[in-house]
């Protein structure tokens, strides 16, 4: 079924000119909004068939779906859908057996997902906006990262046109010009970004670190935060330190990251010139996290993050 809706999707692509996209891109459709929403919803599930909708706040919202852009048979035989809840479960026990058995394997490749957010805002005429969000795989990771900025791929505008492309053909009876086109956002712009203000009785360059790393474990940047932790990172008392290890933990329980968020939202406290904790001891739990943030030269970075004893 999705094999067949990425063939339509690069058919879509390749028949659709620059002038039409452009023409879409500029268009309101002057319609009841069940009408709009309705296309919408239709035309976006023709091409990514998982996916949730919010008819009431105007909200599509698909699941991460492969990218099978590659003559490459191994990837028509994968799952092409990424749930929120992880990696194929049956794909993953028979790759880690296959593995065993000293057999090649299909995780031995990165893999490419996208998903897109849909909505259609305003009033009539309505307005439909689409962001499209990319991100990459590799072998080992519980979940897929998110390629913003200098990594976003060559191909997500392409294939995000073809879907503005694909929504417009299916009400462009209806299609008003825009009278100005707005202004692009930029993706990494529509993120929310912690203020180092936050942090007080700090460092104002631990402050900027903290704010940062909150940052990345709240929006699964594992790029981002590979370098701001030590490469002898402890990540659990008894377990030998390494950074490579404790990333490889973190994504396979995405619940670490959010106990990461919530230790730095609770609050920090120096331990002389050269040592961060968080929480502050008096704030700490048997049970909970700590993080541990070291001054090593002029860097501060995560030394330490365990369940405190």
């Amino acid at each position: 079924m999705l094999l067949l809706a990425m063939i339509s999707l690069s058919s879509i692509a390749a028949c659709g000119s620059k002038k039409e996209v452009e023409r879409a891109k500029r268009s309101l459709y002057d319609t009841d909004f069940a009408v709009v929403y309705s296309a919408v919803l239709e035309a976006t599930r023709d091409i990514y068939p998982t996916l949730d909708d919010s008819p009431g706040a105007g909200a599509i919202r698909t699941a991460w779906h492969q990218v099978t852009y590659a003559n490459n048979t191994d990837d028509v035989a994968q799952s092409k859908t990424l749930s929120t809840g992880g990696l194929n479960q049956g794909n993953l026990a028979t790759t880690q057996g296959q593995a065993a058995a000293g057999q090649p394997t299909r995780l031995a490749y990165k893999k490419f997902f996208i998903r897109f957010d849909i909505t259609v805002a305003g009033g009539r005429p309505w307005r439909v906006k689409v962001q499209g969000h990319a991100s990459e795989w590799e072998p080992g990771a519980a979940m897929p990262s998110e390629l913003r900025g200098p990594a976003r791929p060559h191909w997500l505008d392409g294939r995000t046109d073809a879907l503005i492309l694909a929504i417009h053909k299916r009400v462009k009876s209806f299609a008003v010009p825009m009278k100005d086109l707005p202004p692009e956002v930029k993706q990494e712009d529509t993120i929310p970004k912690t203020d180092p203000k936050a942090f007080t009785n700090v460092p104002p360059t631990a402050a900027k670190r903290l704010a940062a790393l909150k940052d990345a474990s709240a929006n699964r940047d594992y790029a981002s935060l590979r370098l701001q932790v030590f490469d002898d990172v402890t990540w659990s008392a008894g377990a030998d330190p390494g950074a490579d290890t404790a990333m490889a933990m973190w994504q396979a329980d995405p619940e670490s990251l959010d106990g990461m968020a919530k230790t730095i939202a609770a609050g920090c406290a120096t331990e002389g010139d050269k040592k961060i904790v968080c929480p502050s001891k008096d704030k700490q739990k048997p049970g909970a996290w700590q993080l541990t943030l070291e001054l090593r030269g002029a860097d501060w970075k995560v030394a330490s993050f365990v369940r405190a004893e």
